[in-house]
């Protein structure tokens, strides 16, 4: 049965890249994880638990955003429709690898992401991406 794993990120928009990254890293004391200039987005670590907090300036993603990680999207979409519940958007590609959008009885969303463009595994080491 599929699970979720833990909180993969909480996303922000800001106005200025640049001047929330400044204040993530030197007020909050968050650890720049990545930074990806093709889609104005940087990722921060927090001390403990592999979760993220992700700047960005794209109007298009609602803030804040929040999404659960999983082993697989694709099986966890399939599995929710086999119990009976809605797939509200179906798996997309992101960065890291796969997003969809469920529903629980109540109609609340659940956004769930998977790492398989990673190979299962969060890559940081500190690179740039797409620059």
């Amino acid at each position: 049965m599929p699970v979720l794993r833990r909180i993969d990120n909480v996303m922000f928009r800001v106005s200025d890249l640049d001047r929330a990254a400044r204040f993530y890293e030197s007020e909050m004391g968050m650890r720049r994880a990545w930074t990806d200039t093709e889609r104005g987005q940087i990722g921060f670590l927090f001390a403990e638990g592999g979760s993220e907090i992700v700047i960005h300036t794209d109007p298009a993603i609602p803030s804040p955003d929040l999404s659960f990680l999983v082993d697989d999207v694709v099986a966890f979409c399939e599995d929710h429709r086999r119990h009976g519940h809605t797939v509200r958007r179906e798996p997309t590609d992101v960065r890291c690898g796969k997003l969809a959008l469920l529903e629980d009885p109540d109609g609340n969303l659940v956004q769930i992401i998977d790492l398989s463009w990673f190979g299962g595994a969060a890559r940081y080491a500190d690179r740039i991406l797409g620059g």
